[in-house]
C-alpha cells in the first residue's frame, strides 16, 4: 500500500487540503491501495479555511471508519484513499515576548545589540518588528516568516507534530513514496514555509532519500484572488497588488536554488482570471474564502503526482495548470469550465458524489429521521442495513449526522466552485439509469433547490440484491455500510 505524505501550509494551503479531502472521498484522488498522511501548518490556529479543512479531514475519517466498504463493495471507491492526519500550529516561543518593550524580530535576531538592530531597521519597519503576527499569520510578508520559521525549526520549538509526522514518514516510507508541499507563494507562511520545510525534510530524510525511496516535490499556487483594500488605519494589512511582486521573487527563487531544494516536480497552479474574495480578513474565524476550481487543479496536481512514476533522471520537472474561463463581476467570480477543461478526469466521479448528496440529502435522510426509532412498518433496506447501526450507536455519535454534515458541505463547495450550469453536463439530467426507472428529474430539481417530491420505489432498484452480513460478519456498521456504499455505487454513471 503506497504511503504519501502531504504538507499543507497556510490558509491557502488549507483550502487545497479540503479539495482534496474531498476529491478523494468522490474517488477523485486515489483508491484504496493509497494512504495520504497530511500534515496542515499555519500559525494561524483560527483561521476559518483551516477550520473548514480540519472539519472535512475529520468528517472523512469518521465516515471511512463507521461505513466501511464490504463484500461486494469491497474496493469501492467512496472515502476510498486512507488519510492520517497531523496539525502543527505554529507556536510563537517564549523568546518572541510581547511585552516590556520587546518585539518578536528584535528579540529573536538583535538580543539588543545595537549594530544588529540598525540592520534590522533596514529590512523591517517598525510596524512589521512590533506586529503580533502569532495570532493572524505573517501577513503575506515573506521577509517576516522566513527567519521567524527557520529559527523555530533550527532550534526545535514545539515542533512535536512536526516530529511525529517526519517519524512515520521514515518509518512507513516506500519505494514509490512522495512527499508533497502544497502552498502559495504570494502570501506568508506558505511562501516562507515551504522552502524551510523542504530544506528541513532534506535533512530529515538525506540518508531515506539517497537510498530512491522518498521523492520529493511541490504544489505552489500563484496569485489567482483579490479583495478589497483595507482601510487606511490599518498599517499591516496585506495588499492583493503586492501578490504578484511576491510571487515574480518566488519564481525567481525556486529558480536559482532548484538543486539546493531538491524537489523532483514542481506543479504551478494560477488562473489568468482573478477571484473577487470580496471584503478584507485578515485572518481568524472570518478568513473563510468560498472554493475555487485553483484548489481542485492543486488537488488533481497531487493526484497526478502520486499516480505517475518518477523516471530515473527527472529532477526539476515543471507542469503548469491553469483554470481558464471567463470570470464575472460580482462579490465571488465563477469561471466557467467544462469538465474537459480539468487536468484529469473528474466528471463521472463528482457526478456520483453529486447523485449521492442529493439522493441522501433529498430523500434518505428524511427517512432515516422519521423512522430511527421504529422497528416495525418500516422498509426492508431499513430494517436490515440501517436500524441496527442505529440501535448500537448513540445518536448523538452516529456516522448518519456526520453523513448529513458531509453531503452538505460537499454540496456547497462543489456549487461554490462550478456553478449550477456546468454540473448539469454531468451530474444531473432526466435520462435513467435502469429500466426500473431511477428519479434524476427529481435529483434535477433538488440541485435548483426545488424539493423533492416522492420517490416511488427508489429503494426497489437501489438496494435490489444487497443482503444484509450474516454469522462472523453481523456487524451493524458493516450493515450500515453496505446501505451507504450500495446507494453510492446506484448513482454511478
Amino acid at each position: 500500500m503506497p504511503n504519501h505524505f502531504l504538507v499543507f501550509l497556510g490558509g491557502t494551503g488549507a483550502k487545497c487540503a479540503e479539495a482534496l479531502v474531498q476529491l478523494a472521498a468522490a474517488g477523485a484522488a486515489g483508491g484504496t491501495d493509497v494512504t495520504y498522511h497530511i500534515l496542515t501548518v499555519d500559525v494561524d490556529a483560527t483561521n476559518g479555511n483551516r477550520k473548514r479543512a480540519l472539519e472535512a479531514i475529520g468528517r472523512y475519517q469518521l465516515l471511512r471508519e463507521q461505513f466501511p466498504a464490504s463484500d461486494r463493495f469491497v474496493g469501492s471507491s467512496l472515502f476510498a484513499p486512507r488519510i492520517l492526519h497531523y496539525d502543527w500550529h505554529v507556536r510563537m516561543p517564549d523568546a518572541f515576548a510581547f511585552s516590556a518593550g520587546v518585539d518578536c524580530l528584535n528579540a529573536m535576531r538583535t538580543q539588543n545589540n545595537p549594530d544588529e538592530l540598525d540592520l534590522m531597521r533596514l529590512l523591517y519597519t517598525d510596524e512589521e518588528m512590533g506586529f503580533d503576527f502569532a495570532k493572524e499569520g505573517f501577513h503575506a510578508i515573506p521577509a517576516i516568516g522566513a527567519p521567524v520559521l527557520q529559527y523555530i525549526l533550527r532550534e526545535g520549538l514545539g515542533m512535536e507534530p512536526l516530529e511525529a509526522f517526519v517519524g512515520v514518514m521514515r518509518a512507513e516510507v516506500g519505494a514509490q513514496s512522495h512527499l508533497i508541499l502544497v502552498g502559495s507563494i504570494f502570501g506568508g507562511t506558505g511562501a516562507c514555509g515551504v522552502p524551510s520545510l523542504m530544506r528541513f525534510f532534506g535533512d530529515r530524510m538525506g540518508g531515506v532519500a539517497l537510498a530512491g525511496r522518498l521523492h520529493t516535490h511541490a504544489v505552489l499556487l500563484l496569485p489567482y484572488y483579490h479583495f478589497a483594500d483595507p482601510g487606511r488605519d490599518e498599517p499591516m494589512a496585506v495588499h492583493a497588488r503586492r501578490f504578484y511582486n511576491n510571487a515574480r521573487g518566488a519564481l525567481a527563487f525556486y529558480r536559482d536554488l532548484e538543486k539546493e531544494l531538491k524537489y523532483e516536480r514542481l506543479y504551478l497552479v494560477g488562473s489568468p482570471v482573478d477571484y473577487n474574495m470580496g471584503e478584507y480578513r485578515p485572518g481568524m474565524e472570518g478568513q473563510q474564502n468560498p472554493p475555487t476550481l485553483v484548489e481542485w487543479e492543486s488537488a488533481l496536481a497531487i493526484a497526478h503526482c502520486v499516480g505517475t512514476a518518477v523516471e530515473a533522471g527527472e529532477g526539476g520537472k515543471q507542469f503548469i495548470h491553469s483554470v481558464r474561463g471567463s470570470g464575472s463581476e460580482g462579490a465571488t467570480a465563477v469561471i466557467r469550465m467544462a469538465w474537459r477543461d480539468f487536468s484529469m478526469p473528474t466528471a463521472g466521479a463528482v457526478g456520483t458524489m453529486m447523485r449521492f448528496c442529493a439522493a441522501y440529502l433529498g430523500y434518505y435522510r428524511h427517512y432515516i429521521g422519521r423512522n430511527r426509532q421504529r422497528g416495525t412498518g418500516v422498509k426492508p433496506f431499513f430494517k436490515e442495513l440501517v436500524l441496527p447501526y442505529l440501535e448500537q450507536v448513540e445518536f448523538e455519535t452516529q456516522g448518519f449526522l456526520v453523513l448529513e454534515e458531509f453531503c452538505q458541505r460537499f454540496w456547497e463547495w462543489v456549487k461554490g466552485s462550478m456553478g449550477y450550469e456546468v454540473l448539469e453536463q454531468e451530474c444531473f439530467s432526466e435520462r435513467v439509469m435502469n429500466t426500473r426507472g431511477y428519479p434524476y428529474k427529481a435529483l434535477n430539481q433538488l440541485a435548483q433547490g426545488v424539493a423533492a417530491p416522492r420517490w416511488a420505489q427508489v429503494e426497489d432498484a437501489v438496494f435490489d440484491g444487497i443482503k444484509p452480513l450474516r454469522g462472523e460478519d453481523e456487524r451493524a456498521e458493516y450493515n450500515a455500510g453496505l446501505f451507504v456504499h450500495g446507494l453510492y455505487a446506484h448513482c454511478a454513471p
